[in-house]
């Protein structure tokens, strides 16, 4: 039966086979705070941004560094072979995802393992403390690293999956399988946490006693990434990029698509990415074309940022955006420190901080 809707469908184009992209509007109605905020740190390749005891807490490449309270580089904590793909603070450790090596901790009474099994999550996009004990791991893709997350978009892959891993046992029990790049993970308190399933547009709710998801949060205009806590019990949710009708076409045409990885340099593919403009080179549409000298913020564009506040129903109240001629584009991660809230934008390289916007109603 779903395949006789599924081929209905691309001859009607609808359902999955439609082209149409959701509208940012009401609470994701565009603006330009991200670019008005003030720049807190330079820091190429900005990501996981997490708040510990010893402050904020980012990732780059393979070091984890410590950001001075002055935004200024800190100290470097942990160097890594491995790309550092997630991080999360808690009970006085922090869990640290490697992209191809598993999760290993520092601080804590679980201080100095790794858990890199062949039978677990070896390519860590985002992790979650369930207690002292237990930690959430999202997988983009089983045999894919985290870095390649666009070649995954474009391939359609599927098997990104949700895990439980025993800090004490070193067991790791998978939760969901099947997922459509596991993008980020929080928890609630209790035995549900949220799970964003990115190129499928959305949010789910998961139980982890039944392993039983629903649809939380969906058909979003853009492609969902980390959750973090907020302290009012609700979440920062950040995004990869937005959707763009002409992606989402070729994403129709797996034969052009076929022919565009194989022949094309990755960074002029025309997909998502996490910055744009950057070359001349680079795929355009025709509304990204400069007139009279100007980007017009709302051109179509393959790079956004976008973080939005969402209640603790996981229903968007207020966003923050850098739009197409901004520069603050690819922001991944987001956390609160005090009433300001911390992005890293990790396309163009900075952190930013937003005075304030913790605790604004």
């Amino acid at each position: 039966m779903n395949a006789i809707r599924r081929f209905i469908d691309r001859r009607l184009g609808r359902g999955e086979a439609a082209i149409t992209v959701p509208v940012l509007d009401g609470p994701l109605m565009p603006n330009a705070a991200l670019d008005e905020a003030g720049i807190f740190a330079e820091l190429a390749g900005a990501d996981n941004i997490v708040l510990c005891g010893k402050g904020l807490v980012a990732s780059s490449g393979g070091r984890v560094l410590r950001l001075g309270p002055a935004g200024q580089e800190g100290e470097e904590l942990f160097a890594f072979d491995n790309d550092v793909s997630a991080l999360a603070c808690g009970k006085g450790m922090l869990a640290i995802g490697l992209d191809g090596k598993g999760v290993t901790i520092r601080g804590g009474s679980h201080d100095g393992r790794t858990y890199d099994m062949a039978e677990g999550p070896r390519h860590p996009t985002s992790l979650a403390f369930l207690d002292a004990d237990t930690l959430l791991v999202t997988e983009g893709a089983s045999s894919r690293r985290a870095r390649d997350w666009r070649r995954d978009l474009m391939e359609k892959g599927a098997s990104g999956s949700l895990w439980l891993l025993s800090l004490a046992s070193g067991e790791a029990t998978k939760i969901l399988g099947g997922l459509r790049w596991a993008g980020g993970v929080a928890a609630t308190g209790s035995q549900k946490v949220w799970l964003a399933e990115s190129w499928r547009h959305r949010i789910l709710s998961v139980d982890l006693s039944s392993g039983r998801m629903e649809p939380a949060l969906e058909h979003l205009p853009a492609y969902p990434a980390r959750i973090a806590p907020a302290v009012d019990a609700g979440f920062w949710l950040s995004f990869f990029s937005v959707r763009n009708q002409l992606v989402e076409f070729i994403l129709r045409e797996p034969a052009y698509c076929r022919r565009m990885l194989a022949e094309v340099p990755e960074p002029f593919w025309m997909a998502p990415a996490l910055a744009s403009g950057l070359s001349f080179s680079e795929p355009m549409q025709g509304s990204q074309l400069r007139r009279m000298g100007v980007t017009k913020p709302f051109a179509e564009t393959r790079s956004y940022g976008l973080v939005v506040h969402c209640s603790a129903q996981m229903k968007p109240l207020r966003s923050f955006h850098s739009r197409a001629d901004g520069s603050a584009h690819g922001c991944v991660a987001a956390v609160e420190h005090g009433d300001d809230l911390f992005v890293a934008s990790k396309g163009h390289g900075k952190v930013l901080r937003l005075a304030g916007a913790a605790r604004e109603a």
